[in-house]
């Protein structure tokens, strides 16, 4: 028989999700909760164990809906051990017991969900409702499917696999005297320039930035995650700038910025391939280029960014859907009305 018991971890105990299952998203992170409490959120972190073995682990936050009310998101979570003795269901009735307690002691209208690794939709329909398909376009939900690039090959192999065009252009930048930097340290000093071209990146393409603040704390705290920016320059100005996260074996492309000008010597290509070729030397085994549009999915606008990064050679990885455990149905209502009308007008 099962002995699951919940604890509420602190600031100073272990949060480890990478010791229970590989190439855990970094939205599991202690990092990522830290950042998003520098924003203001509330973010709360647990451990569930079994007979004293650790068998979840999930980093809950809170985000702010209307009339004050608000709502619990576990990005890329909870994390379930991949144990094959593990009685799966079991743990997953526990954990909807322990979240929705959670979520009622919080107030909140709903606590959505997001498994790690994905989990079949037949045992998340016992326990939990599955969430809206036009609620899921949000910039504080997780994208559904991802692109990720195996780090396995030797850089030619990876060269070759590449889409022609993609190649053509790394190879033009280092024809047109664009040179390439990686940067592991002082990465303040680059912090005005990176948010200078996130803001004319945005403005190009047509997406909206987290609050200055968001990235200000990143840049600063760069000695309490595994990160590095490359960087891509023409002469002495610096056209394109990367930042990359690594967590466990993964090296996450996170953050990216580049100038109007000097386009036609392809820098923001230069940058990128240089990260990868940093993330293979650092051995991480994969490269995720974040977030991409699929067939089925609602991300609207992404069309020109998934082309771009599945140039670069790769496959999809495709997460569970989301799941929520509703705690005010009339409010919750409210909430996923507002998101279909929203979705109907855009």
């Amino acid at each position: 028989m099962n002995k699951f018991t919940i604890k509420e971890l602190g600031r100073e105990e272990k949060f480890d999700p990478c010791s229970i299952v590989r190439n855990v998203p970094f939205t599991q992170a202690s990092f990522y909760g830290d950042w998003q409490e520098s924003l203001g959120r509330k973010v709360r972190r647990f451990v569930v164990s079994d007979g004293g073995k650790s068998v979840a682990y999930f980093q809950i936050i809170k985000y702010p809906l209307i009339s004050g009310k608000s709502y619990l998101y576990i990005p890329y979570g909870p994390v379930i051990s991949n144990d094959n003795n593990l009685d799966l269901n079991a743990l997953i009735e526990y954990l909807s017991r322990e979240i929705k307690d959670i979520s009622k002691k919080e107030n909140a209208v709903f606590t959505r969900l997001d498994f790690t690794p994905s989990l079949q939709d037949t045992l998340l329909d016992k326990y939990f409702s599955k969430a809206p398909s036009y609620t899921y376009h949000s910039a504080y939900f997780q994208p559904r499917v991802e692109w990720h690039l195996g780090l396995m090959k030797d850089e030619n192999e990876l060269l070759a696999d590449m889409h022609k065009n993609t190649r053509y252009s790394i190879l033009t930048a280092s024809k047109r005297e664009i040179t390439t930097e990686i940067i592991t340290s002082d990465f303040q000093k680059y912090f005005d320039l990176f948010y200078e071209l996130m803001l004319e990146t945005s403005k190009r393409n047509g997406f909206s930035l987290h609050p200055k603040n968001y990235y200000e704390n990143i840049f600063r705290h760069p000695h309490e995650i595994s990160a590095y920016i490359s960087i891509a320059k023409f002469q002495e100005k610096i056209l394109a700038i990367d930042l990359v996260i690594i967590y466990g074996n993964v090296a996450n492309y996170v953050f990216s910025g580049s100038s109007t000008e000097e386009r036609n010597r392809m820098p923001a290509y230069a940058a990128l391939w240089k990260a990868i070729c940093y993330a293979k030397e650092k051995g991480s085994n994969q490269f995720n280029f974040g977030g991409i549009t699929a067939e089925g999915d609602n991300y609207r606008g992404w069309d020109g960014l998934t082309a771009f990064k599945k140039k670069f050679g790769g496959n999809e990885v495709r997460h569970s859907d989301f799941y929520d455990i509703v705690i005010q149905p009339f409010w919750y209502h409210i909430y996923n009305f507002r998101k279909r009308m929203k979705r109907l007008r855009s």
